[in-house]
């Protein structure tokens, strides 16, 4: 309930911020770690959503201006995504409001309990990460 808390007020004040083309069906595209640099096929199964479904986002996201796609140096036949200068603007921005959610949420709660909570919440990614 508190990612989907952070991931609805994130895009709201995204919009609001004057990223208003962002839909909700692009959420799951706003996230950390950025989204550059990843192949699309990568992405669906990080995102968990069908190949399809990403590809039509990527699209999407690729005709608004906040990404492009390339060829893959490390090969040709894939595809790599990488930020636009306004993907990369909508990212840093995100980030700070993300960064300002926090330090609202570690006010009402308390700096010690949210510091716990987010080092206990890095465990269970790492925990994750290493399956």
């Amino acid at each position: 309930m508190a990612w989907e808390a952070l991931q609805v007020e994130l895009y709201n004040e995204l919009r609001a911020a004057g990223f208003d083309d962002l839909r909700e069906v692009h959420r799951p595209m706003l996230r950390y770690p950025p989204i550059d640099g990843m192949r699309p096929t990568d992405l669906a199964a990080h995102v968990k959503l069908s190949k399809q479904a990403t590809n039509d986002l990527i699209r999407d996201l690729e005709r608004m201006g906040y990404i492009r796609l390339e060829r893959d140096p490390a090969d040709g036949r894939a595809r790599i995504i990488r930020h636009t200068e306004r993907g990369w603007r909508m990212y840093h921005v995100g980030s700070g409001f993300s960064r300002d959610i926090g330090q609202r949420w570690a006010a009402k709660i308390g700096q010690r309990r949210y510091d716990q909570f987010q080092a206990t919440l890095r465990a269970i990614v790492d925990l994750a990460a290493d399956s």
